[in-house]
């Protein structure tokens, strides 16, 4: 039982550790991890430090991506991590604010086209969404981060209409499959690090 515990401490600690969380938070998922789930907790940690490590994307992207993530999860500890690996990684503050504002934004379209999606009515198709959209227009962040950002958050979001588009419009701008790839890895690591440490 002992060495259950240590184990679970180790493996839990090790995963609060890798993104800059004291060891003694603590929250119900974590708690009913137990000892038993200490791989688990090993291979969370691998797997993000994985995905942070892309051979395709920079370390201002990964990270940007991952706050971004964050920001769509509403997870405020892993948006202060990322927030401050980003700003490491040479992410000025406006580039931060606005992968936090993608998010925000593409929740909203990621609805709107959802319903479109559902419901197969032509009508729906017709109508403007007639929501003011000036981001995307000139982004801090560079169309190609921005459009990454918005492909990683309508992956998690779950809307198919929404992840054909950006991806369309990536492959449009130049960005390779193995990117788009890498972008949708860091937001599953991250949408999977969001349900236990909050």
């Amino acid at each position: 039982m002992e060495q259950a515990m240590a184990a679970y401490e180790e493996g839990t600690a090790s995963l609060l550790e890798e993104v800059g969380i004291p060891a003694d938070h603590a929250n119900t998922a974590l708690q009913l991890l137990g000892g038993v789930a200490s791989r688990y907790a090993r291979d969370l940690k691998l797997n993000l430090k994985a995905v942070l490590k892309s051979a395709h994307l920079s370390a201002r992207e990964t990270a940007l991506l991952a706050l971004c993530i964050a920001a769509n999860q509403k997870n405020g500890p892993l948006m202060a991590h990322f927030h401050a690996l980003a700003a490491e990684s040479g992410a000025s503050p406006e580039e931060s604010a606005e992968a936090v504002a993608c998010a925000s934004l593409l929740s909203a379209n990621n609805v709107l086209y959802r319903f479109r999606h559902f419901t197969g009515k032509e009508k729906y198709q017709e109508l403007r969404p007639g929501l003011r959209m000036n981001i995307m227009m000139s982004p801090a962040t560079g169309k190609h981060l921005f459009e990454l950002m918005s492909l990683a958050v309508s992956a998690v979001n779950g809307c198919e209409q929404c992840v054909k588009s950006h991806e369309a419009s990536l492959i449009g701008l130049g960005a390779t499959e193995d990117q788009i790839w890498d972008a949708v890895r860091i937001a599953s690591v991250v949408a999977s690090y969001d349900r236990i440490v909050y």
